[in-house]
């Protein structure tokens, strides 16, 4: 164990939530706000472009995403439910130490810190204030309205005392419109045969498209179906700062304003494995169980195949789509068949996608590596529990300056959402590996992941490494030309 790393303290396992009316918020735990958070700029941009491309035949490989995605999402919360630790302490805890590590993941981390969410969120308000999609000469316009989102996202983090809480009320009251709004196009506005096509797509393992097709644009799809990435990793955080398992002992990141009674341990702690503590264990396993199965696995299924049915039924035939279109097509196509109001009203939709996501961006990344610096570093030691929140939104104000850069010398949206799904590809299948190792490593025997689960963290690793070692190969001839001159 690192010595960078505290040994775990000793405390016993709380008491899982009952199901019951009165108990219910604290049922609903991280699968929920991570649907509100998951159905994003993939969702809106790669299931509309895929589909509208190559029909429903390629939506197989968001079932597998989500699938294999579960795996890890339920060892990640293994891990946490015993620790109070997020996972990415637990990688540090692994050879050969916190130095290594840090480095390693920064490089993957560098993949999925372009805020590419708010650049593309600007381009369906930009059409509704100029009343048409934005064309070239516009891209300055879009370009002041994609910082102003940006900016705009740090708000909901300041207030609410647990930030988690905060999170979690936005993403459940976006969850809540943009299903309503889908949900009522796909019934009265979307014909059988789209809804079949996508239906049976999400099943028609292993097909793909006759025509030549992109890789990458599939290797993108994939990695935005669900969560993708690095994000993953936040199932542990959220689960600490819910108070599920051990998170109840060590705390969560407070709030700037309204969080001045909540702190975070700096060690991780663990029960002892008695009889009283197993039979806890057991059913917090049957808690993070349903959280995944009913919440969020459905939840992701469901958000990824209502934009594809709008897709299909208004836009499907198309071949070359520009960064600054593919976010607002939809709204152009269907405004044309049934009136502006439904023009207007899947713009706003298409907004209300794409921005809270970035909120939850913003989090996950400075969540992630304030996690790791208050365990793992040190210097912060000697801090009280409740001045984490100034590791946090330091880390938050630089994410804010690099953002504003990224923004200015971004291409356009869709070329670097490309490109940040195939980067999180990569990054998702080594941290699954690394999560393997590390359960098996630092949990005691009783509590390690089983043959099934383990075998999905294998799944995981080799889906997304190898649909991105793919579509690098197929891409390969234009890098290689660019690097050229």
């Amino acid at each position: 164990m690192s010595a960078r790393c505290p040994d775990w303290q000793l405390d016993t396992l709380p008491e899982p939530p009952r199901a019951g009316k009165k108990r219910l918020a604290s049922l609903v735990g991280p699968g929920l706000l991570m649907v509100g958070a998951n159905i994003g700029g993939g969702e809106w941009l790669f299931g509309p472009l895929v589909t509208a491309q190559y029909g429903g035949q390629v939506l197989w490989l968001a079932t597998v995403a989500i699938l294999v995605q579960v795996a890890y999402n339920l060892s990640v919360m293994r891990y946490t439910l015993y620790t109070g630790e997020t996972i990415f302490v637990g990688f540090f805890r692994t050879w050969p130490g916190p130095t290594f590590w840090t480095v390693f993941y920064l490089m993957f981390e560098f993949g999925g810190v372009w805020p590419y969410l708010s650049s593309n969120a600007a381009v369906p308000l930009a059409s509704v204030i100029m009343g048409r999609l934005p064309t070239a000469a516009d891209s300055e316009f879009v370009r002041t309205l994609g910082y102003c989102i940006f900016l705009t996202a740090f708000i909901p983090l300041i207030f609410g005392g647990k930030i988690y809480d905060t999170l979690e009320r936005i993403m459940v009251g976006k969850l809540v419109l943009i299903l309503s709004f889908l949900g009522f196009v796909a019934v009265f506005f979307v014909s059988w045969e789209s809804r079949w096509e996508v239906v049976s797509g999400l099943f028609r393992f292993g097909s793909l498209p006759d025509k030549e097709f992109n890789w990458a644009t599939l290797a993108a799809f994939s990695a935005v179906a669900g969560a993708g990435g690095l994000t993953n990793s936040a199932f542990s955080n959220y689960v600490r700062d819910k108070g599920w398992g051990m998170g109840a002992r060590t705390g969560a990141i407070p709030s700037a304003v309204g969080g001045r009674t909540i702190s975070l341990s700096h060690m991780g702690k663990v029960f002892a494995l008695d009889g009283e503590g197993m039979d806890r264990w057991r059913r917090w396993l049957r808690v993070i169980h349903r959280d995944q199965f009913l919440l969020w696995a459905p939840g992701c299924i469901l958000g990824m195949a209502l934009p594809a049915m709008f897709s299909y039924e208004f836009i499907r035939g198309i071949t070359n789509v520009e960064g600054n279109a593919v976010a607002a097509m939809s709204a152009q196509a269907i405004g044309a068949r049934h009136g502006q109001i439904f023009w207007f009203l899947t713009l706003l939709c298409g907004f209300l996608i794409m921005a809270p996501t970035q909120v939850s961006q913003l989090d996950n990344i400075a969540r992630r590596w304030t996690d790791v610096l208050w365990i793992g570093s040190s210097r912060m030691k000697s801090l009280d529990g409740h001045k984490v929140k100034f590791v946090y939104y330091t880390i938050l104000v630089l994410y804010g300056v690099w953002g504003l850069i990224a923004l200015r010398i971004t291409p356009n949206p869709l070329v670097l959402a490309v490109a940040t799904g195939v980067m999180w590809n990569f990054a998702l299948g080594f941290s699954a590996l690394h999560t393997l190792v590390a359960l098996h490593k630092l949990l005691p025997n009783p509590l390690r992941p089983g043959l099934f689960q383990s075998l999905g963290l294998v799944a995981c690793a080799v889906f997304y490494v190898g649909i991105s070692a793919i579509a690098f190969a197929q891409q390969w001839p234009k890098i290689k030309a660019f690097f050229a001159g």
